[in-house]
């Protein structure tokens, strides 16, 4: 096998085995909002849709961004994978190894076949930790997949440029749709065409007729205005969409100025980043990278010398090595767009936007090794870049852990940036998901403590002081914000959840018809209004409401949850049982879709299966009561009266007002163990909470016996 050969190879095949561990690796960050929480993206009917949707499209989410591309091949990913995350792992992976073969192609491309230069340049470019996020993340594959078309654009351009008159069109016609491809994929793709125009100077060949060359660049001209109209008719504005929050990119709201000096000051933690890659965040907000206000700032002053030494030397480098200058200029002007300096995007720095440039930073490695002459100083040289590479896949293998999940994300990005206001922030969201609502709340207020202004992390402290009963302290936060930002859906339904904490339903009711006035399409509001109507034992009305709220979000598994208990109540058990199995599938780490399992098991008859999955949803962290309830039904059957008690206690501890929970243990202690003064407490809180029960006038009967007996 060539050299060639072996570069075309294992470069993509390294790049490949690297990443298998992120198959193991779930929905995390940014993965749960453009694809979890995007209704568009679980039925595929929906594709002619996502041409003309912004990326973000969750319920109650600013909707900004146009990357149609991408957004389809998470669609299909959905498809084909029911929304299984170790299928879009996958494909990243693949994805980036496909990556590392055009810039392996693209090396023997530019270095005239050398295969020592394209090896290098690919075996980097396969191994390098910051692209951990842009492989491990999956809403990273926005930026594969707009490298992907940038990198197919240059070489398909280059190709065009050469080809006899009978293949010209096709190569054309390549150069062309891979250009647009990754306008499509990430908007950031548009330098693609000035990629394709610098990577002439390091000659292709013969020097290409004049008419090629126009048709190409009108062709790119044609595909950029096109993708710039439809942005344009999606969004409204060819900017983002929507005005850029403070916490995310404080550069944006610092002016002019001082925005792109602060601009100016990541590219000295870029190429930090690049060069020497130990320290890696999935976050650098507010306040991890303060704004600069002065030129005379070391950062800003270095991140300019830097910025032009790197212009300098890539322009200077053309005439005398091409594919040096090629290389550093092509890190120059793909950043250009991403680095806050020519214009503000929606984050400050993140290690996701170097995927494409640094293809420049490897390819300019492959040209500084594949140069040298002599011998030994060759083989040093080669050795030394074995070694980097080796570090860094070790680097990169220890990293994707931290993408296992949310929690593993988040504290490390909290290690390694602590005074981001968003990963105190977010971290506070997975505490509060899992119903560690305490350490929720200390996150959030880490957040604030940052960013007193941090409207979000005011709210969803209020929201976990609510899941910890303390509602009507909660109350002061949202009321307090609500008043904020009356137009606010969220704000009504957060509200109305509170209220409900209190124990007053028909203001929780209230609010949630509110959010309804502010966003029909509020599918919180409709699945707190169904659970509400359920409670009140209005099935019909409840099974309406949470049907809308799983329409429009449906890759919510409580809301399907919700919908399965609604329906069981009405006694549809088949379609309940459809939603159970859903809610399993989006989320089977949550206990209540181990419950709703568990029901359909017990509607079969099947008690091992039933018992199994009670089992797992009590011995959660997040423990369900009712399935303590159905699992002291279970024991009770099976004549283990104590274990059955135990179930129950338990029970109602979690949820004192689950009436069906006393009413079994009160029979159950009147009747199976003996304990009359257990069973009148749990017989009369059964009645108190729910007078009109079915079997009220039995059980009040047999108080009555009970309190006699206790009396004589």
């Amino acid at each position: 096998m060539t050299g060639r050969r072996l570069a075309l190879i294992g470069c993509p095949l390294l790049a490949l085995v690297l990443y298998l561990p992120t198959l193991r690796c779930d929905f995390v960050f940014d993965d749960r909002g453009v694809i979890l929480m995007n209704p568009l993206l679980h039925d595929l009917h929906n594709l002619p849709r996502l041409l003309v949707t912004p990326y973000w499209n969750a319920p109650g989410h600013p909707r900004e961004l146009y990357r149609p591309l991408t957004s389809v091949s998470f669609a299909l990913d959905g498809a084909l994978s029911g929304m299984r995350p170790v299928w879009f792992h996958a494909v990243n992976a693949v994805l980036h190894a496909l990556a590392t073969f055009l810039v392996t192609l693209l090396g023997l491309e530019l270095a005239r076949g050398q295969a020592a230069t394209a090896a290098i340049a690919g075996t980097l470019f396969a191994v390098h930790p910051i692209h951990v996020e842009a492989v491990a993340g999956i809403v990273g594959r926005s930026e594969i997949l707009a490298a992907l078309g940038v990198l197919t654009a240059i070489l398909c351009h280059r190709r065009s440029l050469l080809v006899a008159r009978d293949r010209l069109a096709i190569w054309t016609g390549a150069a062309w749709l891979a250009a647009l491809c990754g306008m499509f994929a990430k908007e950031s793709a548009i330098v693609g065409p000035a990629l394709c125009l610098l990577s002439e100077v390091v000659p292709p060949g013969r020097d290409p007729a004049p008419r090629r060359r126009a048709a190409l660049y009108s062709g790119y001209a044609v595909g950029a205005a096109l993708y710039l109209a439809a942005r344009m008719s999606v969004l409204g504005m060819l900017g983002p969409g929507q005005p850029i929050p403070f916490v995310d990119n404080p550069a944006a709201a610092a002016g002019a100025l001082d925005g792109r000096l602060t601009g100016l000051g990541t590219l000295v933690r870029y190429a930090s980043l690049l060069v020497w890659p130990l320290h890696l965040s999935a976050d650098y907000s507010y306040d991890q990278i303060p704004v600069i206000h002065s030129l005379l700032d070391p950062l800003a002053a270095t991140g300019l010398v830097l910025a032009l030494a790197v212009i300098a030397a890539g322009a200077w480098l053309l005439r005398r090595a091409p594919i040096g200058g090629f290389a550093l200029l092509f890190m120059a002007i793909s950043a250009s767009l991403t680095t806050n300096v020519a214009l503000f995007i929606g984050t400050l720095l993140a290690e996701r936007l170097m995927y494409l440039p640094s293809v420049g930073l490897c390819l300019f490695a492959g040209w500084m090794v594949g140069r040298i002459e002599r011998r030994k100083a060759r083989l040093l040289a080669r050795t030394a870049m074995a070694l980097v590479a080796a570090l860094m896949f070790g680097r990169a293998y220890a990293r994707i852990p931290d993408w296992k999940d949310d929690f593993s994300l988040y504290r490390s990005a909290a290690r390694i940036a602590p005074r981001s206001a968003r990963i105190r922030y977010n971290l506070g969201n997975a505490y509060l998901r899992a119903a560690r609502n305490r350490d929720a709340e200390e996150n959030y207020r880490r957040a604030l403590a940052i960013y007193p202004e941090f409207q979000d992390a005011r709210v969803n402290l209020g929201m976990a002081l609510v899941q910890q009963g303390r509602a009507a302290e909660a109350l002061d936060f949202l009321e307090a914000a609500a008043l904020k930002d009356q137009g606010n859906a969220d704000l009504a339904v957060n509200l109305g959840t509170a209220y409900r904490g209190l124990g007053d339903d028909g203001r929780a009711e209230r609010a949630f018809r509110r959010a309804l006035e502010l966003d029909p399409d509020s599918s919180r509001a409709w699945n707190n209004l169904g659970s509400l109507e359920l409670k009140r034992g209005h099935v019909k009305e409840a099974i309406a409401d949470l049907e809308k709220a799983v329409r429009l979000e449906p890759g919510m598994a409580v809301y399907r949850v919700n919908l399965g208990d609604a329906l069981t109540a009405a006694s549809r058990p088949k379609e309940a049982a459809e939603h159970f199995e859903a809610a399993f599938r989006l989320d089977p780490s949550q206990p209540e879709t181990h419950r709703g399992l568990g029901e359909v098991a017990l509607a079969r008859g099947d008690l091992e299966a039933a018992e199994r999955e009670f089992r797992l949803a009590v011995a959660s962290p997040q423990p369900s009561a009712r399935a303590s309830n159905f699992l002291g039904y279970l024991l009770t059957r099976k004549g283990r009266y104590a274990e059955a008690a135990e179930q129950y206690e338990r029970a109602v501890e979690l949820d004192p007002g689950l009436s069906d929970a006393h009413r079994s243990l009160g029979l159950l202690y009147a009747q199976r163990i003996g304990n009359r003064d257990r069973a009148v407490a749990h017989l009369k809180a059964s009645l108190q909470i729910d007078p009109a029960q079915p079997e009220a006038q039995e059980l009040r009967r047999l108080l009555l016996r009970l309190e006699s007996k206790g009396g004589s």
